[in-house]
């Protein structure tokens, strides 16, 4: 029997040859005609993507203006082929203008209905995959590969352990994950050299361990209300971890490896570092968030066929007494992405007819977000991305301030 994964394993072989350069990302509503002032939908591509597969274009932006070249691309996880347009929109570099733009996208899509820009596809995660044709040189074509699944999805950031909303990660295959760690920036979240547990150096910290780390660096910003809170400290957790990470990996790197086999094992290990602090990080900040507040909660219960929500409220003493009433019930789940992911909080809490789910997600389609509500799924989005979502739906999102007001006023 044919695996549902097994077509997007044979490309990512495929594409996986020395010259190849991936750039993965999240589909946000403004890469797609999510939103109705889009007037020409595309994805944008991260610099550091444009400046490995792109070296001649990337010396044009500094001086051409809108520098582009078209690439034919295949779509071959919905078996389409077209030519688009690589565009550098860069008039704050060679105009000066400080409310300019520099920014690349891929365009020329033909048209709203195609899986990579159509309204539906926000949220998504895609795999771009550019090969080079010589040093150089610029890539001359595209490889595209759309998730359709949560185990396509799954098995793309098994090989790179993490992809955040809003951040692209470019990614070299013939040079292994370490493609994607870069020097850390110097900011209050980055952790010098001489700050490093030599512990460390064998075993990374704890998803729980780099949440306390964050609450220490930035305690001058516990007046911030609950969604600036959140997404700050979110932000900060991801330089603080790469900084752990060029500081612990990049020597490693820099002494070689005896064979591939133990490069192999060198390379899982950094994913799965990766992959175990992004499963718990968002719910462990909302926990945080939750204690400052003083919420009245129950972290990760078990609830009917030991089902595990990540947060009832008030209590879960009082989900399970059957006096309390139900509509003084509330359950949260915390999930970074939620476009295919959504439905598995659907049975976790029986007793709460709505169920509330926390998102970083840039955007979600209109009809989606229908279907969620057709569900009894309410989105918690922090105010600070509810631009990124269709005008329609802002007044419909739940800002995470305001969740918090709502299950205080439970007990």
């Amino acid at each position: 029997m044919t695996r549902p994964v097994d077509d997007l394993e044979q490309w990512l072989s495929r594409v996986s040859a020395p010259g190849w350069h991936w750039y993965a990302k999240y589909i946000a509503a403004n890469d797609t005609y999510a939103k109705p002032n889009v007037h020409q939908g595309g994805p944008y591509l991260g610099k550091e993507l444009l400046r490995a597969a792109f070296p001649t274009l990337t010396e044009r932006a500094e001086h051409d203006k809108n520098p582009d070249l078209h690439l034919t691309a295949n779509v071959a996880s919905h078996r389409l082929t077209q030519d688009v347009r690589l565009i550098w929109y860069n008039s704050r570099r060679v105009e000066k203008r400080g409310n300019g733009r520099d920014e690349a996208r891929l365009t020329n899509w033909g048209g709203k209905e195609h899986p990579l820009v159509a309204e539906d596809a926000t949220g998504s995660l895609v795999m771009f995959a550019f090969q080079q044709p010589g040093s150089g040189k610029d890539a001359d074509g595209v490889e595209v590969w759309i998730t359709r699944s949560v185990e396509e999805e799954d098995l793309i950031l098994s090989a790179l352990g993490l992809v955040e909303p809003g951040k692209g990660v470019c990614f070299t295959p013939s040079a292994g994950l370490i493609g994607t760690l870069t020097r850390p920036r110097h900011s209050p979240c980055a952790l010098r050299a001489h700050e490093l547990l030599p512990e460390w150096r064998d075993e990374l910290p704890s998803g729980e361990a780099i949440v306390d780390m964050v609450l220490a660096r930035l305690q001058g910003r516990r007046h911030l209300g609950a969604d600036d809170r959140l997404l700050t400290r979110r932000a900060c957790e991801y330089e603080l971890f790469q900084s752990i990470e060029s500081h612990v990996v990049l020597p490693r790197v820099k002494e070689g490896f005896a064979n591939v086999e133990e490069f192999v094992r060198f390379a899982n290990s950094v994913t799965n570092r990766r992959k175990s602090r992004a499963g718990k990080s968002l719910e462990l900040h909302a926990r945080a968030i939750f204690n400052e507040e003083a919420v009245p909660h129950t972290w990760t219960p078990q609830t009917e066929e030991r089902r595990t929500p990540d947060f009832i409220f008030p209590s879960i003493e009082l989900y399970h007494d059957k006096k309390w009433p139900a509509n003084k019930l509330r359950m949260l789940g915390a999930k970074t992405t939620c476009k295919d992911r959504w439905r598995q909080i659907l049975n976790e809490a029986k007793r709460v007819e709505e169920k509330h789910l926390l998102t970083l997600q840039e955007g979600v389609s209109v009809p989606q977000f229908k279907e969620m509500r057709e569900e009894g799924v309410q989105l918690v989005v922090p105010l600070g991305l509810h631009d990124k979502y269709p005008d329609e739906l802002r007044g419909e999102l739940v800002t995470f301030e305001a969740f918090i007001r709502e299950v205080k006023a439970l007990a």
